[in-house]
């Protein structure tokens, strides 16, 4: 029972930091779309998600939930980013002249 318990918890901290940590690179990505920079923050959005699909596969041994909890989360995070929005802004540099 105790690792069980322990076992849901983890799936539910990863999936949290999943949906945070692609919101905010995902975010970062837009800021800099016309920069090379773009490139780094999109690879990086694509390692975690490759990066969650496996830690979920690992914890759940079974890849049609891994799947499942992929495409969950995903469409959480889409549904923040269409009711929350994007951060929009420009670059400003920490000293200005």
């Amino acid at each position: 029972m105790k690792a069980k318990t322990s076992k849901i918890l983890n799936v539910a901290v990863e999936s949290i930091n999943f949906i945070l940590i692609n919101y905010a690179l995902s975010n970062m990505a837009m800021l800099l779309k016309s920069s090379p920079l773009f490139i780094l923050f999109f690879a990086s959005d694509i390692w975690v998600t490759g990066n969650y699909w496996k830690r979920m596969y690992d914890l759940t041994r079974n890849k049609i939930i891994a799947a499942v909890l992929l495409i969950a989360c995903f469409a959480i995070y889409i549904g923040v980013v269409y009711f929350i929005g994007r951060v929009v802004g420009n670059i400003v540099p920490f000293r200005q002249m």
